[in-house]
Parts: C-alpha cells; structure tokens; sequence
C-alpha cells in the first residue's frame, strides 16, 4: 500500500524518483501498527518542490505517546520527520500549529486517509 501511495506521489514530483526505494525505506521503517497516518507536508504536497532546495516534511501521527522529531537524510534531501500522538496533534490543531493543519488539510496521504477525514471532519 505505501509503495502505490509513494509512486502517485512521486508521480506528481518526479524530481524524486531516483530516492523511491530509500524512500519507501525509511516510510516502511517508520509504519507500525500505532500509526494512524503518514502525511507529507510542505513544498511537496503543493507541488513546489524543489530539488536541492527543498526538505520532505513528514506527519506522523500514532495512537499515543511523546512527540519525536528526526532528521533523516536521502541523497541530497533532507527528511524531517515530526512524529505526535493523537492528542498532541488534536493540542496542535486547536492552537493553530501551521504544519500540523496544513499536513492534515492539504498534505499527501501515506496512510491514514480515513483517519485524516474524520479528524478534519471533527473540527468543521
């Protein structure tokens, strides 16, 4: 499932192809069965990235637990990873965090697409 989500996504950025597979590596290392979604954020999402320039931003969102940020790095792009249970996250919306919202509305689904539609839905 994540290796079609990643190739639509990459079809929309196909700068990035050559990082599929170290991609798809570090998306299936991070996918557990406490994660509830997988967002890109960012330049990514809103097709604007820029190699050389630009990062991956990576939404994480799991049942429970602290927040974690990591820096990974794939060829010549950085990925930054922001991992947060569902009640940071929820903290987050409702104080206006603007990567968490525009993650959740505007970002590219990994995984999670229902969980992204009712969280969006829950704060309409």
């Amino acid at each position: 499932m994540l290796r079609e989500k990643l190739k639509l996504i990459l079809d929309r950025n196909p700068q990035l192809r050559e990082l599929e597979e170290d991609l798809l590596h570090l998306f299936s290392s991070i996918d557990s069965n406490d994660v509830l979604a997988i967002v890109l954020g960012g330049s990514i999402a809103r097709d604007r990235f820029v190699y050389g320039m630009s990062d991956i931003d990576v939404l994480v969102v799991k049942e429970a637990g602290s927040p974690e940020f990591k820096l990974f790095s794939i060829g010549d792009v950085d990925v930054e990873v922001t991992i947060l249970g569902v009640d940071d996250v929820v903290y987050a919306f409702r104080s206006g965090n603007s990567f968490v919202i525009d993650a959740l509305e505007n970002g590219l689904i990994l995984k999670g697409e229902e969980f992204v539609k009712q969280f969006i839905e829950s704060f309409i």
